[in-house]
């Protein structure tokens, strides 16, 4: 098989220890996304956010350490438990879009990516595959690659919160013979 990864992108694979529809409800349920959505040590907030074929956002996530970063973009794609493809452009806090050198990001990143999320279930887990439009070495070198981890590892820790709750509950249940 070809190695869908090449130098002109980031990608990222990571296998979730949950069900598929679990996977695509971290990304498409806003309260979810809220509390992994952000690199460690960092808050996202949106303004905007309509997760639907052709919805909008406006987000922003605070670095303590770096300020803000506002990013605004359209979910060009969502197929239930299969895709997602989303763009994001660096902007400013009114929705405009800026040049990332103008706000002390590396003079080469891009303005605009196209990101992509593929779900697929294998045996009750679900492999994720993130392709960023961005230069794989680019994004190692600025932090966005590390960010993307930190958010994925963020998610699949928001999961297994939810899991234990849900076994939790189930075991509750049985104890008061419901």
């Amino acid at each position: 098989m070809k190695d869908p990864a090449n130098e002109n992108e980031v990608f990222i694979e990571e296998t979730f220890n949950a069900g598929i529809d679990s996977v695509f409800n971290a990304w498409t349920d806003p309260d979810k996304l809220m509390k992994w959505y952000a690199p460690d040590g960092c808050t996202i907030q949106f303004k905007k956010l309509e997760i639907k074929n052709g919805g909008k956002f406006h987000s922003c996530i605070s670095n303590p350490q770096y300020g803000d970063c506002w990013c605004i973009g359209e979910y060009r794609e969502i197929v239930p438990n299969t895709k997602i493809v989303f763009t994001l452009i660096n902007a400013d806090e009114n929705r405009n879009p800026v040049n990332p050198a103008e706000i002390g990001m590396d003079p080469d990143w891009p303005g605009g990516t196209l990101v992509t999320i593929i779900l697929t279930e294998e045996k009750g887990k679900t492999k994720l595959q993130l392709h960023q439009t961005v230069a794989r070495e680019l994004a190692r070198k600025t932090g966005a690659y590390t960010g993307w981890i930190q958010m994925l590892s963020n998610m699949q820790k928001l999961l297994e919160q939810n899991d234990r709750k849900l076994i939790n509950k189930e075991n509750t249940r049985r104890g008061n013979g419901i």
